[in-house]
Parts: C-alpha cells; structure tokens; sequence
C-alpha cells in the first residue's frame, strides 16, 4: 500500500504543478490581450491629439495663404513689411517659423530674416504650386519641424508660396502625462517625436551602431511578440510592441506597453490555482487513507469544488467583458461629447473668418482685426469646453461662478446669428437687458443655451416660417429660460435627455444623441432643472437655475 500511495501522490503533485502552469500561461495571454487592446485604445487617441495639433496649422496655412498681400514682397521695402507681418502670424499662433518662397523654393521673406536666401524642400513648393497643401517633417538644427505650404492666391505671373513650420517639441509640450512610452516614426525608423525626450531622435534600425534604441525581441506568448526595452538610462524591462501609421501625418506611431501588470497577475492567479490544487490533491490523499468511511464525502466534496470552480470561471469572464464594455462605452461617450460640442464653435469660427476674408478684401483691416480676434477667442472657447467634456468623463466638479445669465443667452444667439439668417429662422427675444446673476459655469452655460438653438433649428429643417422664440423670466427666487421652435416636437420627450437618444441620423453629421444628455447633466450641476414638453406645433424647452445676488456668492464663502 505505501509504495501505490507515494507514487499516487507523486502523480498527484504532478498534476498540480502543470495545472497550475498551464493556468499561469493561459492567464498571461489573456492579460497580454487585454494589454494590447487597451494599448490600441491609447495610441489611437495619442495620435488623434497629434493630428488635431497639426490640423489647427493646417488651417493656418490656408488662412494665411488667402492674404494676396504676401505676394507683393519684390522690393526691400515690402519685404521688410512681409517679414513683420510674417513674424506677427508666428508669434500670434506659436508657429516656429513662417516664411515665403518663390517658384524655385527661395525663401524670400520670413519671421526669421536670417534665413531669407535659403530653400525649402522641393516637394513643398511643387505640392502648393499644384493646388494641393505641401506636408514634410524635417530635422533641422536638431529642431523636429512639420512643414506645411501652401499657394498665395495672387493675380501676379509670378506665383510665391507660403510655409508654415511648427516645432513638434512645443507640441509635446501640451501632451498629457501617459503611463507608457509613445514614439513616432518617420520613414527612415528615426523616432522624430516621442512623449519621452529621452527616445528622441533614436533610431530603431537593428544594424545601426549609435543612437539605437534597445528593443531586442525576447520570446512569444501566444500571438504576442514581447520585446526588451532599454531606454537610455533607465533599468530594461519587457514590453509589447504595438504600431499604427497615422495617414495624416505620415507617421507610424509606437507604443511600448509595459507586460509587468499582465505577469503579476497572472502570477497571483497561478499561486491561487497551486493552492487549490494543491488543497484537491489533499483531499485526494486523505480520502485514499481513509477509503471506504470517507469516500462518499470525498466524492461529494470534489462534485461540489468543481462547480465552484465553474461557476468562479464564469463569473471572472462576464465581469472581464463587463469592465471592457464599459471601457468602450465611456469612450464613445467622450468622443461624441467633443464632436458634438465643439461643432459649434467650429462653425462660429468660419463664419468669423469669411467675414474677416471680406473685410480683407474691402481694405479693412480694423474690422478684420476684430474678427481675428473673435476667432481666438472661439478656439479658448474649444478649449475650454474640451476641457470641460474631459472633467465630466472624469467625473470631477469644474469650478462655478457668479455668470449673468442674460448676456450669456445674447451673446450664444449672436454666435448662431449666421446661421440661422442663412437658414431663414426668424428669432424673437424677451430677454431682461438688467443683468440676471446665476452660480453656473459661463462656457458650459452658453454651451447648454447653443445646443438648445442649434436643436431648435434642426427641428425646424423642413417648416415653414420658421421661429425660434426666447424668453426668460425672473421670479422670486429662480429665472426661466424658454426656447420655442414651430418645427416637428419631440416624439419622446420622456427619453429626449437620455444619452445617444436622437431622432436624427445616428452616425451622421445631424447629432449622436448625447447634446441634450449632456446639457441636461450641466444644468443639475448648476443646480437646477431642464424640462421639455410638445406644443400643439413645435416643442419647448425649459431651463430653471437659482437666482442669486450680486453679493450672494460672497456671503456663501
């Protein structure tokens, strides 16, 4: 009996050790799974923050590519006049140069004199001469640039292009802190932007034999690739490897996903199988000793530890895709956030720029000016609400203040005024012209009153006579803001605050359901109500806050 019990037991030791390996390599990969998902996740929206940056000079190209003045610079003296006007747009919107070139690539004016006389690369000028926007990234003085051109629009023979170069140092400068190393390469492997300068300008090329970045592939799991990674000065350590080339930009972007997290849990999981394997193979061997008095409580005793570990296998995998679930639905929540709330500063800006455009054209650069200025002060406005939007995904309590919600109500109609002219929407006001004090956040107020108008118009889209009525009323102790529309009503107005509730076309430009969601949740962080209701034609809206004094705020702290 003693030689069948040890080698019993020394299968049953066996067993243990190789379950629980194979549990340790199983947990491992799927952890490594979930790593390089939510890795994709993060560089994804890594590289949309890097192309957003680059967009807002591409847009600066264009803009200052409409100035038929630059191409005048032929004399000294209207070069020197084109170099200070090019050094104002570098200074006005943190450009890192700003030069015009001749046909041949010249530079023949600048916001850096020094530089007059010298070429551009050739593609830029022939891409601009061809109608299209030029985009290089050089390494220039060990300064990373992305270089975009543009043709002037002139009546003149001889055509002149304007280049915009922007440091994508100071870009960086703006990225938010991240866990991981994220690296951008150009075609020759170079690391030409990273949120870690100490991989800047590294190379990923194997065979190069100075400035290489460490990364030596160690072994697979599964169908993850894992790599070593040695960045300067710093202790190596395993990563997974995950690229994404971002058309845009014409970069691939890199992140190094750090395997440590996926490996300790996958440890912790493997000591817990070896315990309760081990603690079966226990049994095991007590009910051999005790044979036939114990072996009905033995074999009950393994019935029910088996559906245990079902059911705790079960439970492990619905709430791993409940956690993911969740996961993505916080993200769309966010990504239709700011697509729907910076809409419409987006389209104030290019009403901005078209009348500056003609004011251009009028000779009236007072009046240009001013919209200049307006435009400026629409991107802090996107600012600000991106901002926002990233403190509501958050969950975090963005500061109120005391905010005249009268002028707030004026000055969101004057943004849509545009729009709702072009759209033949004739608006009618009752607004109070004494000021009306509410505890709310200004931006995130004009905010919610935009979306209600922008709604409204929508409504609206195929009535006749179309009307948007306002009118706000001051009581004892709140104020009312109605907004009325003579257009189709809400089929639903129970549901109309839920998020991505829309009667429009989902995954259209029309809306994606979270405009109303989210001014509703602004409107109770402020303290108070939003309510909808049908009219006989139309729908209503209602927005009650507190009132307060002009002191009140003062006496609350």
């Amino acid at each position: 009996m003693k030689p069948t019990l040890s080698i019993g037991l020394l299968i049953a030791a066996i067993a243990v050790v190789l379950t629980a390996v194979l549990t340790y390599q199983r947990n491992f990969q799927t952890e490594l799974s979930r790593l390089a998902t939510s890795g994709q996740v993060r560089l994804a929206e890594h590289s949309s923050r890097l192309k957003l940056q680059i967009d807002g000079f591409k847009a600066l190209a264009n803009f200052v590519a409409t100035d038929t003045n630059l191409s005048a610079a032929s004399t000294a003296f209207q070069r020197s006049l084109t170099n200070e006007t090019l050094l104002g747009v570098s200074l006005k919107y943190g450009a890192h140069q700003v030069d015009l070139v001749d046909q041949f690539g010249a530079i023949i004016a600048s916001s850096e004199p020094s530089k007059i006389g010298m070429n551009v690369p050739v593609d830029l000028t022939r891409a601009a001469l061809n109608g299209r926007l030029g985009f290089d990234h050089q390494i220039i003085d060990n300064k990373r640039l992305v270089r975009l051109s543009r043709a002037v629009h002139s009546a003149n023979t001889d055509p002149v292009v304007v280049v915009i170069s922007t440091d994508l140092g100071a870009l960086e400068f703006e990225w938010p802190v991240t866990p991981e190393p994220v690296a951008y390469l150009n075609d020759d492997k170079i690391i030409i932007s990273a949120n870690r300068p100490e991989l800047l300008l590294l190379s990923t090329h194997t065979d190069d034999t100075k400035n290489t970045l460490s990364l030596v592939p160690t072994r697979r799991s599964g169908s993850h690739q894992l790599w070593r990674l040695a960045p300067p000065d710093e202790a190596p350590y395993e990563v997974m490897v995950l690229d994404q080339y971002v058309t845009q930009i014409d970069l691939t972007g890199r992140i190094f996903v750090d395997t440590t997290e996926a490996r300790n849990t996958a440890f912790v999981r493997f000591l817990l199988t070896l315990a309760a394997s081990s603690i079966v193979a226990l049994i095991g061997a007590l009910a051999l000793l005790q044979r036939r008095r114990l072996a009905q409580e033995a074999q009950h005793t393994a019935t029910l530890e088996a559906r245990v570990e079902a059911r705790t296998v079960e439970l492990r995998d619905a709430q791993d895709e409940l956690v993911e679930a969740s996961k993505l639905a916080a993200l769309g929540r966010l990504s239709a956030g700011i697509s729907h709330e910076v809409n419409q500063p987006l389209a104030a800006i290019l009403n901005f720029a078209k009348n500056g455009q003609r004011f251009i054209e009028r000779d009236e650069p007072n009046r240009a000016n001013e919209n200049l200025s307006l435009i400026a002060d629409q991107v802090n406005r996107i600012t600000r609400i991106i901002g926002n939007l990233r403190a509501f995904a958050r969950q975090e309590i963005a500061p109120t203040e005391q905010v005249d919600f009268a002028q707030a109500t004026r000055e969101a109609l004057t943004l849509l005024q545009n729009e709702l002219a072009e759209a033949q929407i004739k608006t009618t006001t009752h607004i109070p012209r004494e000021p009306v004090y509410v505890m709310a956040g200004r931006v995130r107020l004009e905010q919610v009153i935009l979306n209600l108008l922008t709604n409204a118009a929508d409504a609206m889209e195929h009535t006749s006579n179309k009307t948007i009525a306002l009118r706000m009323t001051v009581n004892k102790t709140d104020v009312v803001l109605t907004v009325r529309d003579n257009g189709t009503g809400v089929k639903d107005p129970d549901r109309i605050f839920e998020p991505f509730y829309t009667t429009k076309n989902l995954g259209a430009s029309q809306g994606l359901g979270m405009g109303l969601a989210l001014s509703f949740g602004l409107i109770h962080q402020f303290g108070g109500q939003m309510q909808c209701r049908n009219l006989e034609q139309g729908a209503e809206f209602r927005v009650t806050l507190p009132l307060i004094s002009p002191h009140e705020e003062d006496t609350r702290k």
